[in-house]
């Protein structure tokens, strides 16, 4: 891990969201909270465990909102009853996948689903011995898995590494998140063009505290606002063809994964853009 020392800014942000969030139940008659602030609070509170406690009780709460985004996920699609051996190792690719970030085994963690899971999932979906529908169900499995479990790793992995640079990436994909959904009146290229100049003062700003090199600052604070854009769009459009709608969405019914989408879509290039020209690659 880089960060030694715990750092007093991820306690204070989370005590400020902490008192926001306990304002907005007090208040939710006249003020409403999406649920993107919940998913920041939760990373917050991980990092601050993280950071003052345990890394590997941080690691295993992250587990579980990758769990329960997961779960969400597929309450939203028409999985088969025929697919629940997917389904089952669906599931039990979780704590595999987190358990490998505990022991820091990167080089498997980096492939145990892009190439394992994806060769043995078909196998374990033909198994419902259904042909009919099981191109969907691997589609849909490999989807689920590849956003909820690996890309939300990485952001387990992120923290590992540095606790400040995981709060710098969470804050700027909640500003860029912010400008997408509020700011309705503005076009679509003058969103990204804020969202670039805003991203790249931040990180230029804070690039000693960061850690991050201010030519790496600047350059993440114009790849994080396109990566937004394009996760926003992207995932968007797929919610759209698997028949999520924005109208169908309640508490444990896919507010946590349109709240997480932008994050993760992030998260991996922003940690192997950092891994490679930080040289975190040369760590065991």
């Amino acid at each position: 891990m880089l960060d030694i020392y715990p750092s007093v800014y991820s306690l204070a942000v989370f005590a400020l969201l902490t008192l926001l969030q306990i304002i907005s139940y007090f208040m939710k008659d006249r003020i409403s909270v999406h649920g993107s602030l919940r998913v920041i609070w939760v990373f917050f509170l991980i990092i601050t465990i993280s950071e003052w406690v345990s890394f590997v009780a941080a690691l295993w709460i992250l587990a579980l909102l990758s769990f329960y985004a997961l779960r969400e996920f597929f309450s939203l699609v028409d999985i088969r009853l025929e697919d629940r051996y997917g389904i089952l190792i669906s599931y039990l690719s979780i704590p595999f996948m987190f358990y490998l970030i505990q022991i820091d085994w990167y080089g498997l963690f980096i492939i145990a689903i892009p190439v394992y899971t994806f060769l043995v999932m078909p196998f374990f979906v033909a198994l419902g011995r259904k042909s009919r529908g099981i191109v969907f169900s691997v589609g849909v499995l490999d989807f689920g898995l590849f956003f909820y479990v690996f890309c939300m790793g990485h952001i387990c992995y992120l923290i590992y590494f540095s606790g400040r640079m995981a709060m710098m990436m969470i804050i700027a994909v909640a500003v860029t998140d912010s400008i997408l959904r509020y700011i309705k009146s503005v076009h679509y290229r003058l969103k990204l063009i804020m969202q670039i100049i805003c991203i790249c003062s931040l990180f230029m700003i804070t690039s000693g505290w960061s850690g991050i090199p201010l030519i790496h600052s600047a350059a993440l604070g114009v790849i994080i606002p396109i990566l937004a854009c394009t996760g926003f769009f992207t995932l968007k459009e797929l919610e759209h063809d698997l028949g999520i709608r924005a109208e169908r969405l309640h508490p444990g019914r896919g507010r946590t994964i349109e709240a997480l989408k932008l994050y993760l879509y992030s998260a991996p290039v922003f940690f192997h853009y950092l891994r490679w020209f930080l040289k975190w690659g040369d760590l065991p």
